[in-house]
């Protein structure tokens, strides 16, 4: 995953933090989401950000709102930097202006109106909600300034396209919310399952095949992220990133995940078993020197 050296994040769907590294650490600036007007603004310290620079906005972010922020919700949103272009104290629309290579690419998410929802970081993940129930999350990657790839499997959208295929649906579509959550799991598109759970030094995590027996396991130590962070660092780890996701309950995935592992262990040849089976396959063979674990014989000519 690249490291980010800025970003914009809307809190509580209120606010605009927006944390730029520095040589001092991280600054952070607030603004209001309806007006632009600036909130408060200081320098989060280098003392308090992991000294490899890893996870350095997600570390900043929480610096933020656990230590500096009276929020009592955490409802975190990655955004572009660019959304600040319309905030003046921002100096967003400047560095457009003049530095155009300080700005990365993103992906402008409208409604059926035309009218400018969010902006989403190029390879920011999304969440679309029906109204049947039915939710899932992807990564967007920018094509053009109008066009986009959900999924990263060639479902390539207009902006327009998008707005109206959502708008048809009934679905709501934003960008997905960072949580608090301590656990969770997730079906990746038929390609099996992840379930993640915090432990004392950042994540455990396990990955499933679609029968649920286990893929891989392991940990991430970066208590920093959040677990949709996390989530992702994991599929991009496996090259799983692709396609979507759908959120399962996590006691589900793990009571199918025991079931499967009971159902191996069931069906599992014993010692006995295979010993016998070696026997058996010796006994079938015609000449003398055959042994059980490595026959001389040709394959072809086998009888097993």
């Amino acid at each position: 995953m690249e490291k980010l050296n800025e970003a914009v994040y809307l809190i509580n769907d209120e606010r605009y933090l927006h944390l730029r590294e520095n040589g001092a650490g991280v600054g952070f600036a607030t603004y209001n989401k309806v007006t632009g007007e600036p909130l408060e603004s200081g320098q989060i310290s280098e003392k308090n950000l992991p000294p490899d620079g890893r996870n350095m906005m997600s570390a900043a972010r929480n610096w933020y709102l656990f230590e500096l922020s009276e929020d009592e919700r955490k409802v975190i949103q990655l955004e572009s930097i660019k959304i600040l272009e319309s905030v003046p104290a921002s100096g967003i629309h400047k560095r457009r202006i003049w530095e155009p290579e300080t700005m990365p690419k993103d992906i402008r998410l409208i409604n059926s109106h035309y009218d400018d929802l969010y902006r989403i970081p190029d390879g920011g993940v999304i969440q679309v909600d029906y109204p049947d129930g039915r939710s899932f999350t992807a990564k967007l990657e920018h094509l053009d300034d109008y066009h986009f790839d959900m999924g990263g499997l060639g479902n390539v959208f207009h902006i327009c396209q998008f707005a109206d295929v959502m708008g048809r649906n009934h679905a709501d579509f934003y960008p997905e919310i960072q949580t608090q959550d301590n656990q969770g799991a997730w079906e990746l598109g038929g390609k099996g399952y992840i379930a993640i759970q915090s432990c004392d030094d950042g994540w455990d995590y396990t990955l499933y095949h679609s029968d649920f027996s286990v893929m891989d396991g392991g940990q991430v130590d970066a208590p920093e992220l959040t677990i949709q962070e996390v989530r992702e660092q994991i599929l991009e780890a496996h090259h799983m990133e692709k396609g979507r996701r759908l959120l399962q309950d996590y006691d589900f995935v793990m009571d199918r995940a025991a079931e499967a592992e009971e159902l191996g262990a069931n069906n599992r040849p014993s010692t006995l078993e295979k010993l016998a089976s070696l026997v058996g396959a010796k006994e079938k063979c015609d000449v003398p020197e055959c042994s059980p674990v490595g026959c001389r014989k040709a394959r072809d000519a086998h009888e097993l």
